[in-house]
């Protein structure tokens, strides 16, 4: 149960109290139970009742020229009263009080006209002073105003329907001295909840919730623009997909996929042309292969394979054939080694190797296409500096280009 959620359930709970004050006390005034007290008048001024008949008395009514002004009752069996009515002239509840802890001390107050509670205030943390205050319109409650902090600054406000349902509560969380947070009921169950998270006034998060009050829907307007550009799906509480906007369009380019809350899979169309590109897998939230389309010719053409998130291998199709000519090999996220099948036998029949800076060092070629090498290159500052013939017939020329600048 949320924050914002549990408080709303308190404030119905509260309300559920407020109902024991709103009934009208018990008639004790021919109760045979009864004890009267009088003054040396012959007026009446203290009446005790054991209303329940045990032999104990649970409550007191207090009487002024004849009448009775104050109803106290113990309704908590304690042997003191914890509940007290204040009364017209004409025997109307004018105000009651309620100790909720039995501690001797009211900490919630009701206010009526008529009979009928126009005002209630409670004292949440039971410091003597209200920390939550509830009006009525007709006897039901319309808005509730309380202080979370419990340090007199009103944060949040709960507002009802006729019936006295909550339908919105709006809370400051920032301490800004206005609403941040506004959750939306249906039936008394919370079904949307809006939020200004970064305090500029602008709702940046939106949540939607089923009739079981679980989180199925997130949006979030990351841009700050006040338009969702993250979404987020979730089913039995856990998230299964999430997609984002990334390129500011207003659509999501971005898909991630997940199992049991565990991110499993990415999808993404870098370039906003509304086709996947880019497809990674997941292990412990780390990608560990990785898929492109880096022509964006609606064919994978580049595979990767990762551990720890780095990337260990690189398989490219650089004719674009459906076959992968040139593999990669990688040592810390650095290229360390080069394979390349120029003739399409299935072996690679160019070998390059780079140093720790990524620059190329020695390239090795089977110029003859028999599994040997019969030509080295090596390299400084990318450029060749010496050339090695083994034994070759094939042997003139630069070296072969391992990715072709179409490529």
């Amino acid at each position: 149960m949320s924050q914002l959620r549990s408080r709303a359930w308190e404030i119905g709970l509260s309300l559920a109290i407020l109902g024991v004050l709103v009934a009208t006390p018990p008639t004790t005034a021919a109760d045979p139970a009864s004890k009267y007290f009088y003054d040396d008048k012959g007026q009446i001024v203290r009446e005790e009742v054991d209303s329940t008949g045990s032999g104990r008395t649970d409550t007191w009514i207090t009487y002024k020229d004849g009448k009775p002004v104050l109803q106290a009752v113990d309704t908590g069996k304690h042997g003191k009263p914890d509940t007290w009515y204040h009364l017209t002239p004409d025997g109307q509840v004018a105000r009651a009080e309620k100790d909720q802890n039995f501690d001797g001390k009211p900490d919630v107050w009701t206010i009526y006209e008529k009979e009928v509670p126009v005002k209630a205030e409670q004292d949440l943390d039971f410091d003597g002073k209200p920390d939550r205050y509830i009006y009525f319109e007709k006897g039901k409650p319309v808005r509730a105003e309380e202080s979370v902090k419990r340090d007199g600054k009103i944060t949040l406000w709960l507002y009802y329907d006729e019936a006295g349902v909550l339908i919105r509560d709006e809370e400051d969380t920032k301490g800004i001295g206005r609403a941040t947070v506004f959750s939306y009921y249906q039936d008394g169950k919370l079904i949307r909840r809006e939020e200004d998270t970064k305090g500029t006034g602008r709702v940046d998060r939106w949540s939607y919730y089923d009739k079981e009050e679980r989180l199925i829907r997130r949006e979030v307007s990351r841009s700050g623009s006040g338009r969702p550009d993250v979404w987020a799906h979730f089913e039995n509480g856990k998230i299964v997909k999430q997609e984002e906007d990334l390129l500011g369009r207003g659509r999501p380019n971005v898909t991630y996929f997940f199992q049991a809350g565990v991110l499993g899979q990415r999808e993404e169309d870098t370039k906003g042309v509304g086709r996947v590109d880019l497809i990674e897998w997941y292990e412990d939230g780390k990608p560990v292969k990785r898929q492109q389309d880096s022509r964006q010719q609606g064919k994978i053409d580049v595979v990767s394979y990762l551990r720890q998130g780095q990337i260990e291998r690189q398989e490219v199709d650089t004719k674009y054939e459906g076959r992968y000519d040139l593999v990669r090999f990688y040592t810390n996220d650095r290229l360390a080694k080069e394979e390349y099948d120029t003739n399409g036998d299935g072996r690679p029949d160019v070998w390059a190797y780079y140093d720790e800076k990524g620059d190329k060092v020695l390239q090795e070629e089977d110029t003859e296409y028999d599994g040997k090498v019969h030509v080295r290159f090596r390299f400084e500052g990318g450029r060749v500096v010496s050339k090695e013939v083994v034994s070759a017939r094939k042997s003139d020329g630069p070296p072969r280009l391992l990715t072709p600048k179409s490529w």
